[in-house]
């Protein structure tokens, strides 16, 4: 069954964004007072003890090993060990189905449809280049490439030899006429390619030629075009 992609987490019966009521967590976070003027709101050090006293008081039939579990798992999940996906149990065979259905909104031009499944994806596993490079592809297609390019560029930091994503921003810099950054991607994007049979390696070398043809003809140093 399709679940539509902004209800991805309701597919875990986990409230992410609040506690389940009647948990032994629900209704112990502090109320934020609100100072005047621009400052933020603040904590007072009387809602801190309050809160802690409450937070200790639900949790003392809570194992002490099942809380110093969980605390690990926080910390893990803080330091980017652990994904929403790891944090919510979630298969990889459900994050597969929506990367498939996702795809297929893709390739069907259902361009928003496809954004809505790989945004929740590079949310729920946000270490996959994949879905990064995936998100690149579907806002180059919607001409959002200043928002395309942080996508690729996720991706290729994920994944440094991540063939698909040098050879499509490689052609976002040609386009606005950053020709350093363009060839730097294209090149290695060749590299990667040294046997010329992947199409996107044939993608990168037809676009360095052109590059190559332009600067001869004296048109491939023209002013940089913004994004």
């Amino acid at each position: 069954m399709y679940f539509p992609p902004e209800n991805v987490f309701a597919r875990t019966g986990r409230n992410v964004l609040n506690f389940e009521k009647g948990s032994r967590f629900s209704g112990v976070a502090p109320t934020m007072a609100k100072e005047k003027g621009p400052s933020s709101p603040v904590v007072t050090k009387e809602q801190m003890e309050e809160f802690f006293n409450s937070l200790s008081e639900r949790l003392k039939d809570v194992p002490k090993e099942e809380i110093e579990r969980e605390a690990m798992r926080f910390k893990e999940f803080v330091e980017g060990e652990l994904s929403w996906a790891d944090i919510l149990n979630m298969k990889p065979e459900s994050l597969e189905m929506a990367a498939e259905i996702g795809y297929l909104h893709f390739k069907n031009g259902r361009y928003e449809d496809a954004e809505k499944c790989f945004k929740a994806l590079t949310v729920l596993d946000f270490k996959n280049p994949y879905y990064h490079g995936m998100m690149g592809a579907i806002l180059q297609r919607q001409k959002r490439e200043s928002e395309a390019i942080v996508e690729y560029t996720q991706a290729i930091q994920l994944k440094p030899d991540d063939l698909v994503s040098l050879t499509n921003r490689g052609e976002i810099f040609m386009k606005h006429g950053w020709m350093k950054q363009a060839k730097a991607d294209l090149d290695k994007a060749i590299a990667l390619d040294s046997k010329g049979t992947d199409r996107w390696g044939k993608r990168a070398r037809i676009l360095r030629e052109q590059i190559s043809k332009e600067e001869k003809e004296g048109r491939g140093t023209g002013k940089e075009k913004k994004l």
